[in-house]
């Protein structure tokens, strides 16, 4: 074998092991792309190629209370383009008949068509005979898909309870923002595919995903009676020259908002879908802070209903600062404070109370606290702290000055008045379904808290009725035919944000509820920036007894003409009434069953298992019996058992969750005493 055959047969091997190793090397870079570096260069190369846009799924419906449709959604159709594609396959002519189907310029149409971009709307949520002109036209790359707009169809009615969403479906204010997640549904992807100039691969069909409807919701609002207060609260805004006015109907048993009304004068913002003053707005309640005070020092003990204070002939000076009543007035106890709605009389309460037990008792009635109402933006209200108050501050706030509260706080304020002292929850949606109906979820009635004793509630709700009928009261204008009314007139100055408060420029207001012995609605009724003169007992109070009279017709609330001596809320055996009056009780609704006491001599505990908290509420009201409430939804448990031997002493309901309605838990107890009926969760 010469030198040169080994040399050439050298360099061979040489070469075959470098080519080898190469070899070696592209297979291990292979492993390491497939292996590591694989998903995130198939990632980047589906970003490079593909392009999405996500339509909004079908918006689910906004009903009231009787299915009465608040919101809805309407199919309209979008037209899209390719531009390139349509350049290539159309001629100036063409997108001439194009923009004219559209109802756009040629030139308008052709900047839409010369943006960087693979993928154009054209027209979005048009009327469908529109987007199938469009189409009609023949050009290549140029489509339409289904898209859903929302729409009001009782027009302005509850809009800002109601809300809005926007163009591309997502809620925007009120519930259409509160409940987005679940009444937008699914939202629909389209997906298309491009070259890395952006030309389109082969026909790259456009891809939809199934979509999912949102869900139903199910609102405590009647649209009847929100019909009812919106027009009665306008027509008093432009009467009284207001600014603006809210006005609330709720039922204070079990929370239920029956009606949110927000009025506003300035035409620019008459019906603002964007913002909710009954829920966002703080303002000085002025007298009505006056049954709120009553409530929690009558349960603290610092007064009795009999107590009399001077109230200084209609002046008087506290801390170097000259506090007025609208009348001169001497000698008044409480009943006679409330009725007239005296200052003077308020602050001298406030006084004996003292700042840390007042700001307690403020703190359990909800002052200071979100209420928890599922609308958004909910303010908290303003309450200094206790250490912060100098004796004129105390004085203040005994009438209602220096202390901020939203009109829902309010309400839920005396709500706890009128159903016996618990403190519920408001809420505006009852339940939600989704597209098949199926349940998603329920509302039920929740107490957070006692704010009063059932006693003292009891006795606040025959004194609260000295402003609408006593001879001196502030609010002869809210009475309704039929109808024992209770209530407190209001009217604060406002405050200047530059400092004090505006001599001219006032809130007037009445919150009241009906029928005052078994009360079924409570309304608020708010006017702000009104003149001087404007008082909330000639202005606010015949908006409350409107409205009030229209709702009883609408839900078929019956009169009654109760004997105002065992009229209460929660009575307490042998309690009295300031004001007699003899005439024949109405007959029981057929609703208001309960089981009797088994026995004269030796009366047994009835059962409350599975009925609702109004129900047991009115159970005990008419047993003469005192109930300490915790939970929310149905009796589930009660202490002592049902059957139990009867005492004088408070029956604990607990509340829950209860499937079955209250004859069928009933009729499943057991028969003899001493054991609790078992409910179905």
């Amino acid at each position: 074998m010469n030198t040169a055959f080994k040399q050439r047969r050298t360099r061979i091997g040489w070469l075959t092991l470098a080519l080898a190793a190469l070899f070696v090397v592209a297979v291990l870079r292979l492993v390491v792309l497939v292996t590591l570096d694989g998903p995130r260069l198939n990632s980047l190369a589906r970003s490079e190629h593909t392009a999405e846009e996500e339509l909004a799924a079908v918006r689910g419906p906004i009903v009231d209370r009787n299915g009465e449709p608040l919101a809805l959604s309407a199919e309209t159709r979008s037209v899209y383009a390719h531009p390139r594609r349509v350049f290539e396959s159309s001629t100036v002519r063409d997108r001439a008949k194009l923009a004219a189907a559209l109802g756009m310029t040629p030139a308008e149409l052709e900047a839409k068509l010369k943006k960087p971009a693979p993928f154009v709307w054209l027209a979005r949520r048009v009327a469908v005979d529109k987007a199938q002109a469009a189409e009609a036209v023949g050009i290549e790359g140029v489509g339409a898909v289904s898209e859903y707009k929302r729409f009001y169809p009782e027009s302005n009615l509850a809009s800002a309870v109601v809300g809005l969403a926007g163009m591309d479906g997502q809620g925007l204010s009120g519930l259409e923002l509160e409940y987005d997640k679940i009444v937008r549904g699914e939202p629909v992807t389209l997906n298309f595919y491009h070259d890395a100039l952006g030309h389109p691969i082969l026909d790259s069909p456009l891809e939809l995903k199934s979509p999912e409807p949102g869900a139903q919701l199910e609102l405590t609002i009647d649209a009847s009676i929100q019909s009812l207060a919106e027009t009665q609260l306008a027509a008093e805004v432009e009467q009284s020259g207001a600014r603006r006015g809210a006005a609330i109907v709720m039922d204070p048993f079990s929370g239920e908002i029956v009606a949110m009304a927000n009025v506003n004068a300035d035409p620019a913002g008459i019906h603002d879908r964007l913002h909710n003053p009954a829920v966002q707005d703080a303002f000085e309640p002025g007298s009505t802070m006056k049954g709120i005070l009553a409530s929690i020092a009558l349960a603290d003990r610092a007064i009795t209903p009999s107590k009399e204070f001077y109230c200084e002939n209609g002046k008087w000076t506290v801390d170097h600062r000259t506090i007025h009543d609208d009348a001169k007035h001497g000698w008044l106890d409480l009943g006679g404070i409330i009725e007239v709605s005296s200052n003077i009389g308020a602050a001298k309460i406030a006084l004996t109370l003292g700042a840390d037990r007042f700001y307690e008792g403020l703190r359990a009635f909800g002052i200071g606290y979100r209420t928890g109402i599922d609308l958004p933006g909910e303010a908290a209200g303003l309450i200094m702290k206790p250490s912060t108050w100098r004796e004129i501050d105390l004085a203040n706030h005994g009438f209602g000055q220096g202390v901020g509260v939203t009109p829902i706080q309010l309400a839920v304020a005396y709500s706890a008045i009128a159903n016996g002292g618990l403190i519920v929850r408001p809420y505006v949606v009852k339940a939600a379904y989704d597209a098949q109906g199926s349940v998603i979820f329920r509302h039920t009635p929740q107490v957070m808290r006692r704010a009063i004793p059932p006693d003292i509630a009891h006795e606040m709700n025959q004194l609260l009725r000295g402003p609408v009928n006593g001879a001196n009261g502030t609010a002869h204008r809210a009475k309704v035919d039929g109808f024992e009314v209770a209530g407190k007139t209001g009217t604060a100055q406002m405050v200047n944000p530059a400092g004090g408060y505006f001599q001219n420029r006032h809130v007037c207001s009445f919150i009241g509820f009906l029928p005052a012995d078994d009360p079924r609605l409570l309304i608020l009724v708010v006017l702000y920036d009104v003149g001087h003169g404007h008082f909330g007992g000639l202005y606010a109070a015949p908006v409350f007894s409107e409205i009030a009279s229209g709702a009883v017709r609408d839900l078929n609330i019956r009169p009654t003409d109760p004997n105002y001596e065992v009229a209460s809320i929660i009575p307490i055996p042998g309690a009295k009434s300031a004001r007699k009056r003899t005439a024949a009780p109405a007959a029981p609704d057929a609703d208001d069953a309960i089981p009797a006491l088994t026995g004269s001599k030796s009366p047994v505990t009835p059962n409350f298992a599975g009925m609702s908290l109004r129900r047991a509420l009115q159970a005990a009201r008419r047993l003469g019996i005192t109930v300490d409430v915790k939970g929310d939804g149905y009796v589930v448990a009660q202490e002592p058992a049902a059957g139990a031997p009867l005492s004088r002493g408070t029956i604990k309901l607990t509340l829950g969750s209860v499937v079955a309605d209250a004859a069928e838990v009933a009729a499943s107890s057991p028969a003899h005493p001493g054991k609790s009926a078992r409910s179905t969760r």
